[in-house]
């Protein structure tokens, strides 16, 4: 079957998929206005709002449930004010039962934090604000502030910015429990956000979230729906941002690594730089950067076809991060830049942000001194509120191999229905080929279906991507139902289906077959999956029953699971099960446990301890041991972090070694901004 068939019939169930529930598409219920005020007379940020200039304060109330669009029974009042330095805002949390409230996490930028060991980043009382400075209504351009009922902070800066914290900006917050439920009130610096300069007055984009873990319902204030509707955001008129003369700043974190590794001493010094040119563009440099100490993710035992991808957590590639990806909605092809393919460079730049409020720009470089270079560049045009087009360069030059990839991506949206498509190209030692894909989905409040396809040469080669499988052409679909309840016993449901046909370029079998899973989640926070896979690999079978069981799903701090799956890997008989534990002792001591046992022709063992001890917000202790089969790695480390000063740690061991390293390591990095 020729890819234009399957072009053909995409194009076909686009157009029904468009003509026939275009019409059922609701109209907007968002986009709620609010207008700017300045404040001369700034409020205590102490969680109490009665200072005075909250009366003269800028109001947003009435939120709804995301999920039904209904009023909320527990209300929530949002009141924003601003000045030439900071924006403040107070939510006033009304509360029916505020003996349930739930305050937990006490480790800053938690909530956003992608190795969090949560099914939920919502897994407690918290509110949040979300700025789009740019008014482009996409995901990447929004900045999120977040506080729970105990007044511990997270943000996650719009394009993955400022993933260090000394350079993420002193804002601050505080929370307090009231007779009615509770109070939060934020200081949020200009300097944090990005933001269009020169302008005396602009629109931007703003939103107000709650969850409320009594209930487990997340409301808003400007409804994007569950769907995540981002041009259904509030907006925030009249702002007039800061009108100085802007200077850029020079961020300097110089580090010092010195220990004695197996009787052997050592030394090394490096450099990170952080250098704003506007409010929307930063540069960032690194010379002999130190990975060293960076906690790496784990590679699971668990049998797969192909590599697994594993997540980026060094914070040169982390920065900006945001700004690097060209993808569609199910993305079964990959990532066309993968950083953890460069282990590591002598001298690397890059320059992320806004070029102007409809273009985004990434470029990143590094060498290394045997002659490696590699290079990703990336540039995004906003159309519309809900269309955009990429254009991606990803280019390697490393030991012999010499090769470049072209990436084009579109992506357009009409209500609930949207369009996208990539385009590739490679050229260099071995390569040739391209990736063409084409793909559609509806998104309705408890039905998301999607049809995409796909042809992957193979010689579509990208040395610095993770593009798992090439040589096939075919299609894969996906049926996701939904649905969540504020009462009675369950809480949540979902059934997902997946068929994948895949064929090789001359017609023969690639990969085909169906997954399928069913989960719910009760009100008492159990969680329970059942899996069930039927494939066909290049003449392999997988034929799997899977279930999972977590108490505790949305929390962290005292979660317990087991997930154990049975039957064929490969046309091998296989069975895999994975305990897990995380709970937390004494209020500060974290302990999370994970493991797994593969039999598939043979017995694999992995088992992960990670232990972690907050003396305080900025300081903590703890390790890790990971054991797999006959391996064991173990380390144990101090870690002062995230103040204003000098960053400090201290390492015994090895935190990415194979097995125990004998030694001692000690960095000091040390934190200068002109």
């Amino acid at each position: 079957m020729s890819l234009g068939h399957y072009r053909r019939g995409l194009g076909q169930t686009c157009c029904l998929i468009f003509l026939g529930l275009v019409a059922c598409t609701r109209a907007d219920q968002g986009k709620r206005p609010i207008v700017a005020i300045k404040t001369a007379t700034p409020p205590v940020i102490d969680g109490d709002i009665s200072d005075p200039c909250w009366k003269t304060a800028a109001v947003a109330d009435g939120f709804t449930d995301v999920q039904n669009g209904a009023p909320v029974p527990d209300q929530t009042i949002v009141y924003l004010l601003y000045d030439d330095r900071f924006i403040y805002v107070a939510f006033d949390c009304r509360d029916s039962r505020p003996d349930g409230i739930v305050g937990r996490e006490t480790v800053r930028d938690a909530k956003f934090n992608q190795t969090q060991k949560s099914n939920n980043p919502n897994n407690e009382d918290n509110v949040e604000v979300d700025f789009d400075p740019f008014l482009t209504f996409q995901g990447n351009d929004v900045s999120q502030f977040s506080v729970n009922a105990i007044g511990t902070r997270s943000a996650a800066l719009a394009g993955g910015r400022a993933s260090k914290a000394e350079w993420k900006g002193d804002w601050d917050a505080a929370s307090k429990r009231t007779a009615t439920g509770w109070t939060c009130e934020m200081r949020i610096p200009w300097a944090s956000l990005n933001y269009p300069a020169g302008k005396k007055s602009l629109t931007m984009g703003i939103d107000f979230q709650r969850f409320q873990d009594r209930t487990k319902i997340w409301s808003m204030w400007s409804n994007v729906t569950a769907q995540g509707f981002i041009n259904l955001e509030g907006l925030w008129t009249g702002v007039s941002p800061p009108q100085v003369a802007y200077h850029p700043v020079m961020s300097l974190l110089p580090y010092f690594l010195g220990g004695d590794v197996d009787n052997k001493l050592s030394g090394k010094v490096g450099l990170d730089a952080r250098y704003t040119f506007t409010p929307q563009l930063t540069g960032v440099a690194s010379i002999d950067p130190d990975f060293s100490t960076v906690q790496a993710a784990i590679q699971s035992i668990q049998f797969s076809h192909a590599e697994r991808s594993l997540p980026e957590l060094r914070p040169f590639f982390t920065e900006g991060g945001n700004d690097f990806s060209a993808q569609t909605n199910i993305n079964d092809i990959g990532a066309f830049f993968y950083s953890n393919r460069i282990a590591t460079f002598d001298a690397g730049a890059k320059l992320y942000g806004k070029l102007d409020p409809r273009d985004t720009l990434g470029f990143l470089d590094t060498y290394g001194l045997g002659g490696r270079n590699d290079l990703a560049a990336r540039i995004v045009h906003s159309y519309s509120d809900t269309s955009s087009g990429g254009l991606m360069l990803v280019s390697t030059n490393a030991d012999g191999v010499q090769n470049t990839n072209a990436i084009m991506d579109q992506h357009f949206r009409w209500g609930k229905f949207a369009f996208e498509g990539i385009g590739a190209n490679s050229i260099g030692s071995g390569a040739g080929g391209g990736v063409q894909v084409l793909s559609t989905y509806y998104a309705d409040k408890f039905l998301t279906s999607l049809v995409q396809v796909s042809e992957v040469s193979d010689n579509f080669l990208v040395p610095d991507g993770y593009v798992p499988y090439t040589g096939y052409k075919g299609f894969t679909g996906v049926e996701d139902w939904n649905a969540q309840w504020q009462h009675g016993a369950l809480r949540s449901t979902e059934l997902t289906v997946v068929p994948l046909d895949w064929r090789q370029m001359d017609g023969k079998p690639y990969f085909q077959g169906v997954q399928t899973s069913y989960n719910v989640e009760t009100r008492s926070d159990w969680h329970l999956e059942f899996d069930y896979i039927h494939m066909d690999f290049m003449g392999s079978k997988d034929k799997t029953l899977g279930f999972n069981i977590v108490k505790g799903a949305t929390n962290r701090f005292c979660q317990f699971g087991l997930q154990m799956a049975t039957g064929e890997q490969g046309s091998i008989r296989s069975t895999y099960l994975s305990p897990t534990a995380s709970v937390r002792l004494l209020k500060k001591l974290d302990i999370l446990y994970q493991g797994a046992f593969q039999n598939r022709a043979g017995l694999q063992q992995q088992h992960v301890l990670t232990l972690n001890y907050e003396l305080s917000p900025i300081r903590s202790f703890g390790g890790r041991i990971v054991a797999n089969n006959a391996d064991t790695n173990a380390y144990f480390f101090y870690h002062r972090s995230g103040g204003k000063g000098t960053e400090f740690y201290f390492i015994i061991g090895d935190p990415n070694a194979t097995r125990t390293v004998r030694g001692v390591q000690v960095k000091f990095v040390f934190a200068f901004q002109s």
